[in-house]
């Protein structure tokens, strides 16, 4: 994969965002946790520009220890009461590297009610530096903590730091590409290098698609829905909302093949059948294959993930409006049930007798 092979070992290697690597050095190495407007650093950005690799080699270059916390692992109230609050108190490792905490996608708490909350009070114990990841500092549920945080903002690199690895790339693999179509990519990707190696890599070619900035996702999965628009068109057009594409088409696809009046013969006993059952089949095979791949949760393999999400539009056909997940529903619902129960560990009890 090119997002591995062509993954930065070092710092001096890393894309754009020269002017913020001094201000993060120089909060990490003069940390004090007295200091209790900095005791944390929020790392933010658009998703692909290289917040967690930034964190990471900037960590590994300075000899720290990272203690991770991620979307994969339990980050219920509880757990980090319990798990991860005593090894705040860690200073170091026992081959005397200082350690560091570093929670990712806290801007994507989901079902984790109450995780806000924890790592606040994290934060106003801790004994080593705090260090978090988000794409929208400015979401409502994390204004609890930035009073307590170093803002540190990854901007999109530049035209020629871009440029200069798609470069390399274009000649260490021998790609067949013309400049103006580089220049398109580029654009197109936002400062999004996963993409445009992931690009690179399946030989797909930029088209003039409109930046997800200015496109409604309805509109979006309606172009996916197309049965006209061409494997690279859909691709294209996938990556301008890829966290939500997937579960719009899951919703959608059922409708957007049932009420075709094609019939085919069957090869057994001659009997016929409307062929959208066989397309439904086929949909639903797809986005099985694309669930079983996105929960190994490894962004090298988000162009396969991709792949079997168009697979799952090739007999579709936008019909009426598309819907919103209702999956997406489920999970607000069963957040407000949650904040709305009883803390029976609060609660008082007579002593009657059971």
């Amino acid at each position: 994969m090119f997002t591995t092979k062509y993954r930065p070992t070092k710092l001096s290697d890393f894309i754009g965002n020269y002017k913020i690597i001094q201000p993060f050095i120089k909060w990490l190495l003069t940390w004090d946790k007295n200091n209790k407007k900095n005791k944390c650093c929020l790392v933010s950005g658009l998703n692909g520009h290289g917040k967690s690799l930034f964190v990471e080699l900037m960590l590994k270059k300075h000899s720290y220890h990272i203690i991770h916390l991620t979307p994969d692992d339990d980050r219920g109230k509880e757990n980090i009461k319990t798990s991860i609050k005593p090894l705040l108190n860690i200073k170091k490792t026992y081959d005397d590297c200082e350690n560091v905490l570093v929670v990712s996608d806290i801007d994507t708490v989901g079902s984790d009610y109450g995780f806000i909350g924890a790592l606040v009070e994290c934060i106003k114990e801790t004994e080593i530096p705090i260090i978090c990841i988000c794409d929208d500092k400015y979401s409502q549920s994390l204004k609890p903590l930035l009073a307590y945080c170093f803002d540190i903002k990854l901007s999109k690199p530049t035209y020629n730091d871009v440029y200069a690895l798609v470069h390399k790339v274009v000649v260490n693999e021998k790609i067949q590409i013309k400049k103006s179509e580089i220049d398109k990519l580029i654009e197109q990707a936002n400062g999004d290098i996963r993409f445009i190696l992931n690009t690179l890599q399946l030989g797909v070619k930029s088209n003039d698609t409109k930046d997800i900035q200015s496109t409604n996702i309805f509109d979006t999965t309606g172009q996916l829905f197309n049965m006209d628009a061409t494997f690279h068109d859909k691709y294209a057009t996938y990556w301008l909302a890829n966290d939500i594409h997937p579960l719009l088409i899951q919703e959608n696809y059922i409708g957007c093949i049932m009420g075709s009046k094609e019939i085919e013969k069957t090869l057994t006993d001659n009997t016929y059948f409307p062929k959208c059952l066989d397309y439904l089949a086929k949909s639903a095979d797809a986005l099985s294959d694309m669930d079983i791949v996105d929960a190994e949760f490894n962004f090298e393999l988000s162009p396969y993930v991709a792949a079997n999400c168009i697979r799952a539009t090739e007999n579709c056909n936008k019909k009426g409006h598309i819907k919103f997940p209702r999956f997406l529903g489920k999970i607000s619902t069963q957040n407000k049930n949650k904040r709305e129960k009883l803390d029976y560990d609060k609660v008082k009890f007579s002593n009657a007798n059971v």
